[in-house]
């Protein structure tokens, strides 16, 4: 007797682990075609400082509200292609859509690689609460200099939560703009480089840092954290799936360089994974 339980065909476990409501594919997109090469030639991502908005977690730092912070990151995007479109391009031209250029990487291996899916907060939630009054104590053990070695693990852990972390929507940085984003029809999934023996530091905040939200800033930090070899996202060719370009033009300047740096089995491989935005997504 069997007492019941349910007896699973060993042969079709696998198929449970199959993403059948969301993609299969982690999309990262960029809005510059000089963006896309270097990852090509170097087949890796190097990740950058992202301002991320804090205001829904009302955190303080000596009296003041910490509304930015600035957390080194690699983001993607867990949408299926038919649905791409709204991300790529935004809404009603309101300068919110990531750009036609990027890369499909295997869901899988990104796992593998410690990708994370972001959880959303709603601003209202007893979670968000929570992760409000644990951060603004950690804030206030810096203060005092009382952070040691003591609290300093559950401190870190503080700031892994936040860093994986987005209001269901908000608003967002984007070069000098802020846009209006509804962060949850994202369904993000973050690489957050280990910076652990790193001079790059884990997460400035707007307070103790106010220059971060300045562009120059951002862009001096995140050049200096891309020369650390250590915290890059090394691709293979086998696990990217797609490559996405805007126009044929493109395709020709990335199949130029694909014949310029890669054998020519390599090559052929990966130019069976060019996809031109501006076709296909007229089918989507």
């Amino acid at each position: 007797m069997m007492d019941n339980k349910q007896v699973i065909d060993a042969g079709n476990q696998d198929k449970c682990y199959d993403y059948h409501q969301s993609a299969n594919t982690l999309f990262r997109f960029m809005s510059e075609l000089d963006y896309l090469l270097p990852s090509l030639t170097e087949l890796s991502l190097l990740p950058r400082y992202v301002l991320e908005n804090v205001e829904y977690l009302k955190l303080e730092y000596k009296g003041q509200q910490v509304k930015w912070l600035l957390i080194p990151m690699l983001c993607f995007c867990d949408i299926n292609l038919h649905k791409l479109s709204m991300h790529v391009d935004g809404l009603f031209g309101n300068n919110d859509g990531y750009g036609e250029y990027g890369l499909g990487l295997d869901k899988k291996w990104c796992e593998e690689k410690g990708l994370q899916p972001v959880s959303y907060l709603n601003g209202k939630a007893s979670q968000t609460e929570m992760l409000r009054l644990v951060f603004n104590q950690g804030l206030d053990l810096i203060d005092k200099g009382k952070l040691d070695e003591s609290n300093e693990d559950l401190y870190d852990f503080i700031i892994t939560q936040v860093s994986q972390s987005k209001p269901l929507w908000g608003k967002m940085r984007k070069g000098t703009d802020e846009v209006q984003k509804n962060f949850h029809d994202e369904r993000e999934w973050r690489f957050i480089p280990n910076l652990e023996d790193s001079t790059s530091p884990e997460f400035l905040n707007d307070v103790t840092t106010p220059g971060i939200t300045n562009l120059k800033v951002r862009q001096d930090l995140s050049n200096a954290l891309q020369a650390e070899k250590d915290t890059h996202l090394e691709l293979g060719i086998d696990i990217i799936k797609y490559i996405f370009v805007k126009n044929s033009g493109d395709k020709e300047r990335v199949l130029t360089l694909l014949d310029d740096n890669f054998s020519r089995k390599e090559a052929l491989e990966m130019a069976t994974k060019i996809v031109i935005y501006n076709q296909i997504v007229k089918d989507w």
